[in-house]
């Protein structure tokens, strides 16, 4: 149910917004933090392209059928746009390192960014600013809407990334297109029909990292379709009946979405993960390793227990039994970011590799690790949605303690933009030589001043 008596229009809001949106006004600040965005997107992309499930996804996007219309990252393969959207999308997702806005509860790089270049590759004749302008109005909308309805959908069981997100891509791509407030609209409505996403994917499934490709794509379709003529549902976000958030979320406030719109940027609050894990476990690393720095000489033989105090929305999302299940498995749990963290000293590449997620040391410690749910945690609201206290117990029965609201990396506790540069080094160091990677980050962060888009996504392929 919506709680506005006389309904607010916030679809066709949305969409003039994005129709409108331009270059006047916007802070250097934004352009600054969203190129970051964009790079820190790129790098988990070009990284995972490597990984079992991209891997699996760049043979699926090949195989059905070829086409020079956009890249695939990190590889020299060229497909239809809507297949690059798709590929690109899953593989930024497939680590659990992606950009994330923590009220609106998505990684809105890996819907937006893939959706709205790949669709600037098709095109063709699209310069740096407006790329940029496109991906910003995405980021706005896809977060704007994630803030109503996220963290509500999430003890739902369903993934905003995959819901919420949609709406994203859908409007980076229809402001690329250049569509009017009634087109962009009905794209809108377009996407709100074909979202999904079911968060018991988090245990196991390589499923869960196409999440944020299938937005991708569902964006690309979407503004497609309503350039053509096609229409959509145009007040799909606040409809009473099958509207997004009438069937997603239930009791909403409207008002989330529009409140600042024009005047602040939600792009500014989207953080950076320094831990390769589910967001709502980065404030029990920061915790662990905390505590790991104010008694070095604690050795896994002395801990009785850990005592993570949580969220109930943590509890639901990351704090179940840790069963050794793959990858995508670990990376979700808590219990196993806490202990691969005290034990290793980091949680990041290496600490979720095959060989390590059924290591003795790693499950003992886990034994030993229990998540309880704290109600006076969840009146922190929204924005203390990952708020934890830490309790360590000694076998002497000293008790250690450590508390976060906010975990690094975060909107509230970010990382500079030194350190984004520095884990884009890393992960796609992996891939590319030194002189490529230092080529992409220049050029990223030139975007403005880009001519060509086919230039700049040169640069992203394999050779």
């Amino acid at each position: 149910m919506i709680t506005d008596k006389q309904i607010t229009p916030v679809t066709m809001n949305l969409s003039d917004y994005v129709s409108q949106l331009s270059w006047d006004g916007i802070d250097s600040t934004v352009m600054t933090h969203l190129k970051y965005c964009i790079l820190d997107t790129i790098g988990c992309g070009i990284f995972c392209s490597e990984l079992p499930w991209g891997k699996l996804t760049i043979e699926f996007g090949k195989s059905l059928g070829t086409g020079e219309e956009a890249l695939i990252w990190g590889t020299p393969w060229r497909v239809p746009a809507h297949q690059a959207a798709l590929v690109n999308g899953t593989m930024v997702h497939s680590f659990e390192i992606d950009d994330l806005h923590k009220v609106a509860v998505i990684h809105p790089g890996g819907i937006v960014i893939p959706a709205v270049l790949a669709m600037a590759e098709k095109k063709g004749d699209v310069d740096g600013k407006s790329l940029l302008l496109a991906i910003l109005a995405g980021y706005e909308v896809g977060c704007r809407v994630g803030m109503v309805s996220g963290a509500i959908q999430l003890k739902k069981g369903f993934h905003p990334s995959a819901t919420s997100g949609s709406f994203g891509a859908a409007a980076g791509v229809a402001k690329l297109l250049g569509l009017d407030g009634e087109l962009t609209a009905h794209a809108l409505g377009i996407a709100g029909t074909q979202t999904s996403g079911l968060m018991s994917a988090q245990y196991q499934a390589m499923a869960k990292r196409m999440n944020s490709g299938r937005s991708a794509q569902t964006g690309v379709y979407a503004g497609s379709l309503a350039q053509m003529g096609f229409t959509g549902i145009t007040n799909v976000l606040e409809a009473e009946y099958g509207g997004f958030f009438s069937a997603f979320a239930g009791e909403v406030n409207l008002e989330d979405a529009l409140e600042g719109l024009g005047s602040t940027f939600e792009t500014m609050n989207v953080g950076f993960k320094c831990y390769s894990c589910c967001g709502s476990n980065h404030t029990s690393v920061d915790s662990i390793l905390a505590l790991k720095r104010k008694h070095p000489n604690i050795t896994l033989d002395q801990i009785r227990s850990i005592t993570v105090h949580s969220t109930t929305s943590t509890k639901l999302h990351v704090g179940w039994d840790y069963v050794p299940s793959g990858m995508t498995g670990a990376q979700m749990n808590l219990t196993y970011a806490v202990a691969v963290a005290f034990l290793e000293g980091d949680c990041f590449i290496d600490q979720y590799k095959e060989e390590r997620l059924e290591d003795p040391e790693i499950m003992s410690l886990i034994s030993k690790i229990n998540v309880i749910p704290d109600s006076q945690l969840d009146s922190l609201g929204r924005e203390g949605r990952h708020a934890i206290r830490m309790e360590l117990e000694l076998l002497d029965g000293t008790v250690l303690r450590e508390e976060r609201v906010h975990a690094k990396g975060s909107a509230h506790n970010p990382l500079n933009y030194d350190e984004v540069t520095t884990k884009f080094r890393k992960l796609v160091g992996t891939r590319f030589s030194s002189e490529r990677v230092e080529e992409l980050i220049s050029a990223v962060l030139d975007l403005e001043n880009c001519d060509s888009i086919h230039s700049f996504s040169q640069l992203l392929s394999e050779g």
